[in-house]
């Protein structure tokens, strides 16, 4: 009997294609939305797919399901379903991010630095004014939260000649790092860093963890990038610093509600850049996650499960 595969992604057919390719024993739903996906999944053992789109309803009609690999590093939305099989295996999208993180951080660090959105608009209005900009070489950069894409963030910032601090569970010597410090110190931290870069997952011990504390013990000429998950910061506390320039400013990719409401203070904040959660999202997605994709199919397959890449702990 051919294993059932359910691919869930805008791009389904580009991971079809290639599993059909490589397997092609596999039985393949391919479903581009929710709205696609078919309504009979009871016999699907495998779903592929980012865990932004996932309903726990669509887990409870999936009784075979065996194994979930999450497009994406994070997978808090699959973990949230409470008729999610107990028995399925998780594997995540660890360890394919590091460039396209670090060049979002990048491109936050010297849109604030570089004083982008003044520049736009001067450009939008034909306007010529040669305003003064500020070097990230000799600032120092604090990143809290420290793995595989915190050390290619923190290589790429040393590059740029900042000074790198982690913050962390697990203080340890890391590359690209000259000092790393637990979260006893983080305060401290806060209160030396130029920019504050939150790179954190979504789990229970983090949420709100960057809040009031961290904005007050920051410089007022300090900016704070977000490119982890929303839930790790206090929203309403950072506005606030926002808006009484307790901080310079902030670059944000992610945010606790997502779309992110119309009416939120975030859209007209003049010291806030804007990304719309695209930091771990580019357009050669495919070719970084289909290698692992493929390789977790033929541990599966070949009943090795225990072989898969990046299980998560449940």
């Amino acid at each position: 009997m051919n294993t059932e595969v359910l691919v869930l992604d805008i791009h389904a057919h580009v991971y079809a294609e290639a599993l059909q390719h490589r397997f092609p024993g596999l039985k393949i739903h391919l479903a581009h939305d929710i709205t696609e996906v078919p309504a009979d999944v009871s016999k699907v053992e495998v779903l592929i797919c980012f865990g932004i789109i996932i309903t726990d309803e669509l887990m409870r009609r999936m009784t075979a399901l065996r194994w979930v690999q999450s497009l994406a590093t994070g997978v808090d939305h699959f973990l949230r379903c409470p008729t999610l099989r107990r028995e399925a295996t998780i594997t995540s999208g660890r360890g394919i991010h590091g460039p396209s993180m670090r060049e979002t951080v990048a491109y936050h660090l010297l849109s604030l630095s570089q004083i982008a959105r003044q520049r736009h608009a001067d450009q939008q209005n034909h306007h010529w004014e040669r305003r003064l900009w500020s070097l990230l070489a000799g600032k120092m950069a604090v990143l809290v939260g420290i793995g595989v894409v915190g050390t290619s963030i923190g290589e790429l910032l040393k590059a740029f000649g900042m000074t790198v601090v982690g913050v962390t569970n697990t203080p340890r010597q890391v590359a690209g790092f000259d000092e790393v410090v637990g979260r006893e110190h983080m305060l401290a931290a806060a209160g030396q860093a130029d920019y504050l870069i939150g790179i954190l997952p979504n789990t229970p011990e983090n949420r709100g963890y960057i809040g009031r504390d961290v904005f007050a013990a920051m410089k007022p000429s300090a900016h704070f990038v977000n490119v982890g998950r929303g839930e790790t910061v206090d929203e309403p506390a950072l506005i606030e610093a926002l808006r009484t320039k307790k901080i310079a400013g902030a670059g944000l990719d992610v945010f606790a509600a997502e779309p992110l409401p119309k009416d939120s203070p975030f859209w007209d904040m003049p010291n806030v850049v804007m990304t719309p959660h695209v930091g771990g999202y580019f357009v050669e997605y495919e070719e970084y996650i289909m290698p692992l994709v493929l390789e977790n199919m033929e541990h599966f397959l070949a009943g090795r499960m225990k072989e898969m890449r990046n299980i998560v702990k449940r």
